[in-house]
């Protein structure tokens, strides 16, 4: 690789990156208007605290919370490090897209569904609530990506099976597991992420998927318990979304939902299936 070409590559990489970060402004909008049903089109952004609208220059990504040290201009009032950390991540899931497929729109594509899945595991961690607002899209744009052979899916009947095994058999689990219980085992959110996951990965990523989030939920359950901090949720097991006495549930103390671990699982099946497949040779079939 030459001088220039060098220079050109890290060009393109910086450009990426700040599209990313970019993004991922646009994200810490969604995050935070979607769940109160309001528009992410107007107004503009403002501080969570004093609702003073944010001037541009304290509107760029990444370095405008570093520049004033996470708190609002006017007001003086904290703002969360999640809209720094979802700005970096929107700049590592751009440079990731591009290294993976160039410039291009299986690029945008791939940046488009990380983003749904980073937007609804920052909800589903704030809120214990995954909006079918951005879920339903989610599906949408795997079986449209599958059809345009943009997804990760290995085509359109894949996308197509994974959409509707992955709503209807983890429906069935979500029944089943409430019925034998007497508590939710998996909220009726976690089954619209997964057909949505089931549309861009394709068929056979949701076993994989389901297994690692399931690991990784029980280490960390077990490292609450082990820490005390571990608490039982409710006894019927709360109210799905859409739920009359939905407002009247509370999430259990030091808990964690379960789609952020599904959202991880399945970026890690998007990104490391084949060394993963390469550990565990019986993951093979399932590529």
């Amino acid at each position: 690789m030459s001088v220039d070409e060098g220079a050109l590559r890290i060009a393109v990489g910086v450009w990426a990156a700040l599209v990313g970060a970019a993004v991922g402004s646009f994200l810490n909008v969604v995050i935070a208007r979607v769940p109160e049903g309001e528009s992410i089109v107007s107004p503009r952004s403002r501080c969570p605290s004093c609702r003073t609208p944010i001037a541009w220059y304290d509107n760029l990504p990444v370095l405008s919370w570093l520049v004033l040290r996470g708190r609002c201009r006017r007001c003086g009032v904290r703002i969360s490090p999640r809209y720094l950390v979802v700005e970096l991540l929107g700049a590592g899931a751009a440079l990731l897209a591009w290294h993976r497929h160039g410039l291009g729109a299986p690029a945008a594509v791939e940046l488009a569904f990380v983003a749904l899945l980073l937007a609804l595991a920052a909800i589903d961690l704030d809120r214990w609530e995954l909006p079918y607002e951005l879920t339903r899209p989610l599906i949408a744009l795997g079986i449209a990506a599958s059809a345009l052979s943009l997804s990760a899916a290995p085509g359109l009947r894949s996308s197509a099976i994974g959409a509707l095994v992955g709503f209807g058999a983890f429906w069935l689990v979500m029944k089943l597991g409430t019925l034998l219980a007497k508590r939710e085992a998996m909220g009726v959110g976690d089954v619209w992420l997964l057909a949505g996951l089931g549309a861009y990965l394709g068929a056979g990523a949701l076993l994989p998927v389901v297994m690692l989030a399931s690991i990784q939920g029980s280490v960390v359950g077990l490292l609450l318990m082990a820490l005390g901090k571990a608490q039982p949720g409710p006894a019927d097991g709360g109210t799905p979304q859409g739920q009359p006495d939905e407002a009247v549930w509370t999430p259990p103390k030091n808990g964690v939902p379960f789609g952020p671990f599904l959202v991880a699982a399945a970026l890690e099946w998007l990104y490391l299936a084949d060394r993963l497949a390469e550990l565990v040779p019986a993951l093979e079939i399932f590529r």
